[in-house]
C-alpha cells in the first residue's frame, strides 16, 4: 500500500509540476532558420515564440564575423507572437549570427543564438 501510495504522490507532483515547463518563453522557430544556407539576402529576420515577447525586454541584433550589422527596429507582433526586423540594406556573403533577447508571461528573460549563411553568388 506504501509503495502504491508513493507512486500515486510521485505522479501527482510530476502532472502538477510539468505544465509549468510548457509556459516558459522559448523561441520556436525563426526565419532565416537555424544553419539556414540562403543564396540571397533575406528582407527581414524574423522569430516566433511559445509566448508573446514583452516589449521593451525583446531585442534582436545581427553580427556578421563578430561585428555588429546595423538593422532596422524590432517589432513585436502579438498576434502571431513573434519579433521582425526589416534589413536596411542587404545583406553580403558570408556568416551570420541572430542575437535574441525576450521575455514571456513569467517574465524570464531568455536569449540565444540563430546562425546563418549567405553563399557567395
Amino acid at each position: 500500500m506504501r509503495t502504491r501510495l508513493a507512486f500515486v504522490l510521485i505522479a501527482a507532483v510530476a502532472l502538477l509540476a510539468a505544465p509549468q515547463a510548457f509556459f516558459h518563453f522559448e523561441l520556436l522557430r525563426s526565419a532565416p532558420s537555424a544553419k539556414a544556407e540562403l543564396t540571397a539576402s533575406p528582407a527581414q529576420l524574423q522569430l516566433w515564440f511559445s509566448q508573446v515577447p514583452a516589449a521593451g525586454v525583446s531585442t534582436v541584433t545581427l553580427s556578421h564575423n563578430g561585428k555588429h550589422v546595423a538593422i532596422g527596429k524590432t517589432v513585436v507582433a502579438a498576434a502571431d507572437k513573434s519579433m521582425t526586423v526589416a534589413l536596411t540594406t542587404p545583406l553580403t556573403p558570408g556568416a551570420y549570427v541572430i542575437h535574441w533577447k525576450g521575455a514571456g508571461d513569467d517574465g524570464h528573460v531568455q536569449q540565444g543564438d540563430i546562425a546563418f549563411t549567405i553563399a557567395a553568388k
